[in-house]
């Protein structure tokens, strides 16, 4: 025979269980959100080396990269930079692989640039352009 008082637990666990659910999801999401977004296919070697030698001409250092994204001979990379007397800024730098060496490109002048252009202008991948250009 089941009484009432048998039920309430019953509801009760359910209600924590959906609860605790939301909960795990809501905490995964939001550390999903949190987590820094560094494909791990990128060498970033070369770029941070070239942050290095641009920010340490003002007396600043990388204190970490957040974000590094990786498409045909483009490296996009959003850098904390620091320094004595400063606040950490959240810098951005888009690089071009030309022969042996990274070329510092200006994202508001190559997102401006259509493939096929007629200049042969470099094209920002399809695969970056969302990250890089403003729509």
């Amino acid at each position: 025979m089941v009484t009432l008082s048998d039920r309430k637990p019953r509801r009760a666990a359910a209600g924590a269980g959906i609860a605790g659910a939301i909960l795990l999801l809501a905490s995964s999401m939001l550390t999903a959100c949190a987590a820094p977004a560094v494909d791990t296919a990128c060498d970033l070697t070369d770029a941070r080396d070239e942050i290095e030698h641009i920010v340490s001409e003002s007396g600043l250092g990388i204190d970490s990269v957040d974000v590094a994204t990786c498409a045909d001979s483009w490296t996009y990379v959003v850098a904390t930079i620091n320094g004595p007397g400063s606040e950490p800024t959240s810098d951005r730098f888009l690089f071009r692989q030309d022969t042996d060496m990274l070329v510092l490109m200006a994202p508001e002048s190559v997102c401006e640039n259509q493939a096929g252009n007629p200049d042969g202008l470099p094209v920002v991948p399809e695969a970056l352009r969302a990250q890089v250009c403003p729509s």
